[in-house]
């Protein structure tokens, strides 16, 4: 049944469900105002732990790096004290080395009917090539790499004198190259190969050069790996020139490792490369003189391989730096 009001009741009643939404409007605000400063304090409490959280692991991670890089630095330092070492006995010996490559090529032209003409060609081909960087006219921007290039054709030139003559001067090992430092940097595992390779470098052992050559194409192989890696060639120039397995050739982790040094000129890459093949030549001819009762290799002959082999290395060396 409908109760009957009077306007005066109506607008009490009116008065009393105004106050009563009033009131439960208040009260949600209330709660909805509680939930948000409290959802608030959990949030703003989440990003406090989650920027401590960030800042304990940026921290770890800086002295992580931090460490690297003390490492790298080290590694680096190690490794261009080792050149630098090299540099200063090539420097030392540099105005005899001129005279020396140009007496050798000499005594070379000189012989008749010579055996190993592939060694001498090749000596020939590499003392040209020498002559053809100290013409470049960016020459001046790699100074130090022309150096030790000289010093590369002529110790070419001595190993070829150490094979086709029947009294081959002993050559001069007498200087300190820095290699056992270089290659430490490395690996002692390399570092104890080459040792191993130079205690078996003896003329009356049948596999010195055999264990000497396969070092040394390892030695090789490591700084161009470790300095030119393959993606960094890739990047580099992704039309580089690849072997069938699709990996950077050797020509073209040369031609890297120069351009980072800015002497990536056709004379000095065409240098660097028959560098390598004319010691890599050398490796067939060691193995079977080695093996060979009548042409059994002379200690002059095998010192003069490991002088070439050591003077290659650091001069790749150089160039990786």
């Amino acid at each position: 049944m409908v109760r009957r009001m009077t306007p005066s009741q109506f607008n009490s009643w009116i008065r009393q469900q105004e106050q009563r939404q009033r009131e439960a409007i208040r009260r949600h605000n209330q709660e909805v105002d509680r939930i948000n400063r409290a959802n608030k304090a959990a949030a703003e409490k989440a990003v406090r732990d989650y920027n401590r959280e960030i800042e304990r692991v940026n921290k770890g991670n800086k002295q992580v790096v931090d460490g690297f890089n003390r490492e790298i630095n080290k590694y680096n330092q190690s490794h261009r004290s080792a050149v630098t070492k090299y540099n200063r006995a090539v420097r030392a010996h540099n105005a005899r080395v001129e005279q020396d490559r140009q007496r050798r090529l000499s005594t070379l032209r000189a012989i008749s009917i010579p055996r190993h003409t592939e060694v001498r060609n090749s000596t020939f081909a590499l003392s040209e090539r020498y002559e053809g960087i100290q013409k470049s006219e960016r020459s001046g921007a790699y100074s130090d790499l022309i150096t030790l290039s000289e010093r590369e054709a002529s110790n070419s030139a001595m190993v070829a004198e150490a094979l086709l003559t029947e009294a081959p001067p002993a050559p001069d090992n007498a200087h300190d190259t820095g290699i056992l430092e270089y290659l430490a940097g490395f690996s002692e595992d390399v570092c104890n190969r080459w040792r191993g390779a130079l205690h078996a470098l003896s003329p009356t052992n049948p596999d010195a050069a055999r264990h000497f050559c396969t070092s040394v194409r390892e030695i090789f192989s490591e700084i161009l790996n470790r300095w030119a890696e393959d993606t960094d060639v890739i990047a580099d120039d992704p039309d580089c020139d690849k072997t069938q397995q699709g990996t950077p050739s050797r020509r073209s982790k040369i031609r890297y490792l120069l351009r980072k040094k800015g002497a990536d000129t056709l004379e000095m890459l065409g240098f660097v490369e028959q560098d390598i093949e004319d010691i890599l030549l050398l490796f067939p001819i060691f193995n079977k003189g080695t093996h060979s009762a009548a042409g059994a290799l002379n200690f002059a002959s095998l010192l003069a391989l490991r002088q070439r082999v050591e003077g290659g290395i650091m001069f790749l060396a150089a160039v990786a730096l």
